[in-house]
C-alpha cells in the first residue's frame, strides 16, 4: 500500500489566512457609507470618526449650537466678511465653525491657525421645541445634492457624508437669526458637512457647491457656491 502524503501546514501561513479572513469580515460588516466616508477622502473626517475624541454628530450638533447663538445682525451667513469668518471662536477651539450659504454664489477669505480642523455645512437643518423633532430636522434636506473640491481635489461619495445626532440641548439667545423664542430646548440636527483635518499652512481654496430640488416640498428649494479662500497660518 502507498503511503499517503501528509502535510502540516506552516503556522505563520495559517495565522496570515485566518487574520485575512478576519479582517474581510470586519470589513464586510461595516456599513456601506461607512466604507466609502473613511476610505474616499483622505484629510477628511469619515462620519464614523471622533476627532478630537468627539463623535462627529456632536460636532454638528456643536455647530448648530454656535450657529444659532450668533446675534441676526452680524451673523456671517447673510453679513459674511474676513473678520466675521472666526466670530465668538476662540484661536484656541480645536475646530474652525463655517458659516453656511443659502443662496448664490459667494466667495469669502478666512484665516486661520494650522492646527484647526474646519467643519463647513452644506446642506443641513435642525429643530427644536418641535413634537417630532427628527422629522422636522431632516426633511429640508432630502433630494440634496452636494459636491466639494479641496485645492483643485474633487471630494468623492459626499451622498454618503449625511450625519444625524443624537437629541441635544439647543440654547437659543435673543435677537437669533431664526426669529425662534429664547430658551433652552431639546434639538436634533440632520445635513451634509464637510469636515476637514488641519491643513498646512499657506493658501488653500474650498469649494462647496449644494443644492436641494424637491418635487413635493419645494419651499425647501435653495442652491448655492460657496468658494472659501483659506489662508492657514504656521
Amino acid at each position: 500500500m502507498e503511503k499517503e502524503d501528509f502535510c502540516i501546514p506552516n503556522r505563520k501561513e495559517h495565522v496570515v489566512i485566518s487574520l485575512t479572513v478576519l479582517v474581510f469580515l470586519v470589513i464586510t460588516a461595516l456599513p456601506i457609507s461607512q466604507l466609502y466616508a473613511s476610505s474616499a477622502n483622505p484629510g477628511v473626517y469619515p462620519i464614523n470618526s471622533s476627532p478630537f475624541g468627539k463623535p462627529y454628530d456632536e460636532w454638528i450638533a456643536n455647530w448648530w449650537n454656535y450657529n444659532v447663538q450668533i446675534d441676526a445682525e452680524k451673523h456671517p451667513r447673510d453679513n459674511f466678511s474676513p473678520e466675521l469668518c472666526n466670530l465668538d471662536q476662540s484661536q484656541e477651539d480645536a475646530v474652525l465653525y463655517l458659516p453656511d450659504n443659502l443662496s448664490g454664489e459667494e466667495i469669502r477669505s478666512c484665516t486661520l491657525p494650522a492646527e484647526k480642523a474646519i467643519l463647513a455645512p452644506q446642506i443641513t437643518g435642525s429643530c427644536w421645541a418641535e413634537p417630532n423633532l427628527l422629522e422636522c430636522a431632516r426633511e429640508g434636506n432630502e433630494f440634496g445634492v452636494v459636491s466639494a473640491t479641496i485645492d483643485g481635489v474633487e471630494l468623492q461619495n459626499l451622498e454618503q457624508y449625511r450625519v444625524t445626532s443624537d437629541v441635544f440641548n439647543m440654547t437659543v439667545p435673543e435677537n437669533n437669526a431664526f426669529e425662534s423664542p429664547s430658551g433652552t430646548f431639546p434639538a436634533i440636527a440632520d445635513g451634509y458637512f464637510v469636515f476637514l483635518e488641519p491643513l498646512p499652512a499657506g493658501e488653500h481654496t474650498l469649494v462647496l457647491e449644494q443644492s436641494v430640488i424637491n418635487p413635493v416640498r419645494p419651499e425647501y428649494n435653495f442652491a448655492s457656491e460657496t468658494t472659501y479662500l483659506l489662508t492657514v497660518e504656521p
